[in-house]
């Protein structure tokens, strides 16, 4: 009977939102705005899908380090040609200043390490490898002076290191593929297996996964909360970086949170005002 009685309540108001002009164009304009970004998220999912779909049918055999060496050389390949074309002299449209994601760097071959590494990061992460972007601490540089992405292998039970602009995976001596903590540590053993313009411009001693200072330190408490409860060595993996591989989802999840925590206010003010009246 409760349950009737909510029902019936939630339809009355869902009436009275209906009747009020204002309201029922704000309704319909949130809903047009969400089927929107909807489509928009899911033609963006489908491009990297389908880029992963095409490596794994090129890659040598069948096992997921075949197809990650596909997917990285089909990108870097696609976008030397398309940089090759526009030179940095594209011009965005209001969309891509609005909706800015990974897909930008794939159309324009823009982006430099940072897009290389979006985009594979983004092709792999659809093809269901665990992916997280990292920031070089270089030499010449500091911190951000490269950016590189890591892999989780279940094979070798470790993320491993992968240069998507260098088309390079740095190997250890037993064949196996090494990750950043190592290379960085041990950066002499490995100086001989880097091209030349790595070893000048982007020889580095660290690497980290999120820059906590970025916005004026706006993400710290974040990282505090992690530290509290899973420990610094957790909390130093943290890649936020990975939510902005794609802005469709946030847009999506936030408008339809925003959305119900709007109705539910209303509807919590039209009840009282009910009784009251």
């Amino acid at each position: 009977m409760r349950f009737k009685n909510l029902f019936k309540n939630h339809l009355e108001y869902l009436r009275f939102c209906l009747g009020k002009r204002f309201i029922k164009v704000t309704h319909f304009f949130l809903f047009v705005l969400l089927i929107y970004i909807l489509i928009e998220w899911q033609h963006e999912n489908n491009l990297y899908r389908n880029i992963g779909h095409v490596a794994r049918i090129h890659a040598a055999n069948g096992d997921d380090t075949s197809v990650v060496k596909e997917a990285m050389t089909s990108i870097n390949d696609i976008m030397q040609s398309r940089h090759g074309l526009f030179r940095d002299q594209e011009k965005h449209s209001w969309k891509q200043a609005v909706f800015q994601s990974a897909d930008i760097d794939l159309m324009y071959g823009s982006g430099a390490c940072g897009g290389y590494s979006k985009v594979l990061a983004r092709t792999l992460q659809l093809q269901g490898f665990d992916v997280r972007i990292g920031q070089l601490k270089t030499v010449k540089y500091g911190f951000g002076g490269h950016i590189i992405i890591e892999l989780y292998s279940k094979t070798l039970n470790k993320w491993v290191f992968i240069d998507p602009l260098f088309k390079l995976i740095v190997r250890q001596k037993n064949g196996y593929w090494a990750s950043a903590k190592e290379v960085a540590k041990n950066y002499h053993l490995y100086a001989s297996r880097m091209p030349e313009k790595f070893n000048q411009d982007f020889k580095f001693n660290d690497v980290r996964y999120t820059n906590w200072d970025k916005f004026g330190g706006i993400a710290k408490p974040y990282y505090a909360l992690a530290k509290l409860f899973k420990g610094e060595r957790y909390a130093d993996t943290i890649c936020l970086r990975m939510y902005d591989l794609s802005t469709f989802p946030v847009l999506f999840w936030g408008i339809e949170i925003g959305y119900l925590v709007l109705m539910g206010l209303g509807f919590y003010r039209w009840k009282r005002n009910r009784k009251i009246g």
